[in-house]
């Protein structure tokens, strides 16, 4: 596989301000909005703001859809689930507005380990269905992040397989640090996600907690996972997604670094 530059993308969420913002797209960074607090408050006002500041910005762009307080597989809250996926039926028209690669997003929330995780995920797959769906009509691929933590994680290493493999219409968005702290084979999952693969996010973490650490500053192995990449046939998003104590000279360091793996060419 061979990667275009391009394909490297900073998430919002790791930058403090507009001056870090504006260092990344002087850099032809790829940007993945971060539809969330802190970056998003106001969804009207964010939206007009972030179009404002992607009116003269040319490179490439996703959305990563809201999750707070969303839950698709909400165990006792219809009301929830169908709050949630009004949600992100409306994320999906806005990323369409903003001209994004993908939009993000996550399939469920956990507040409380006691589910029923059958029932849970026959509904996140009805909701991701219809949104897949809402999705490929508007033309805009669905990537369907992994997410949660132990006992809260819906859909395990074989499971996020299997998910993505039964929604033909949707996309993977593999988080190499949830992986990471599940215990994933990810040189595995990237292999076997094949061209399911939209995009990666990218931090590491000392295997328990989810730190969004800059790449190497954990117990991630990452040679494994660049050697899968550069054997893929996908061509995913590279996103850095660190928290947002990462000074943002650390965040282009890791751009420049990611720029000179073997599966980059030589475009800018």
């Amino acid at each position: 596989m061979v990667l275009k530059r391009k394909r490297i993308f900073v998430s919002t969420l790791s930058l403090r301000d507009k001056e870090d913002l504006k260092k990344c797209m002087d850099e032809e960074i790829g940007i993945e909005i971060f539809a969330e607090r802190p970056c998003w408050r106001d969804p009207e006002s964010d939206f007009e703001q972030t179009k404002e500041w992607l009116r003269h910005y040319k490179g490439p762009r996703s959305l990563h859809a809201p999750f707070y307080d969303l839950n698709l597989a909400s165990e006792n809250h219809p009301a929830i689930r169908e709050i949630s996926l009004d949600t992100y039926k409306d994320f999906l028209q806005i990323a369409v507005e903003l001209q994004c690669d993908h939009v993000t997003i996550h399939p469920n929330a956990s507040s409380t380990q006691i589910f029923d995780t059958t029932l849970a995920r026959q509904r996140i797959k009805q909701a991701l269905s219809l949104l897949a769906g809402k999705a490929h009509r508007l033309g805009i691929p669905l990537a369907i992040e992994n997410i949660g933590h132990g006992d809260g994680e819906i859909f395990g290493q074989e499971a996020y397989i299997a998910l993505l493999q039964e929604q033909v219409a949707a996309q993977a968005l593999l988080d190499v640090g949830h992986a990471h702290i599940n215990g994933w084979d990810i040189p595995s999952v990237i292999r076997r996600l094949g061209t399911k693969l939209a995009g990666l996010h990218l931090h590491d973490n000392d295997g328990h907690s989810d730190l969004h650490l800059p790449i190497g500053k954990g117990t991630i192995e990452w040679e494994p996972i660049w050697q899968a990449l550069a054997e893929s046939t996908a061509s995913p998003a590279l996103i850095l997604e660190y928290n947002n104590a990462v000074p943002v000279e650390v965040i282009l360091e890791a751009v420049y670094r990611l720029r000179k793996l073997p599966f980059f060419d030589g475009e800018s």
